[in-house]
């Protein structure tokens, strides 16, 4: 069975990639994990399985967990809310009326 390092996994879409040893990313969703999840950092074991769009991990179960501090991987933040959008748009060209 290959190993690999989860790269990121998004607990509220159910899906993530790994980075093989070799340095390719894997496709994984939360339901060929075994156990309750990943987290960006764990050490996993899986074994490679054709989806809808191409490759991806099935059978994968964690080796190593990643600590609770870990700094790998990356988060994602919730897109902006369009009312936040118009607002930063507006300061934009307020700045820019002051600036002339």
């Amino acid at each position: 069975m290959p190993t690999a390092r989860v790269k990121v996994f998004h607990a509220d879409r159910d899906f993530g990639f790994l980075t093989a040893e070799d340095g390719e990313e894997v496709y994984v969703h939360l339901g060929d994990v075994a156990g309750s999840g990943l987290r960006s950092g764990d050490e996993v074991t899986y074994e490679m399985g054709e989806g809808d769009d191409g490759a991806k991990a099935i059978d994968v179960e964690v080796v190593r967990a990643a600590p609770e501090d870990n700094p790998v991987g990356r988060t994602i933040s919730a897109p902006p809310v369009w009312s936040d959008l118009q607002e930063r748009d507006r300061r934009r060209r307020q700045n820019r009326r002051r600036r002339r």
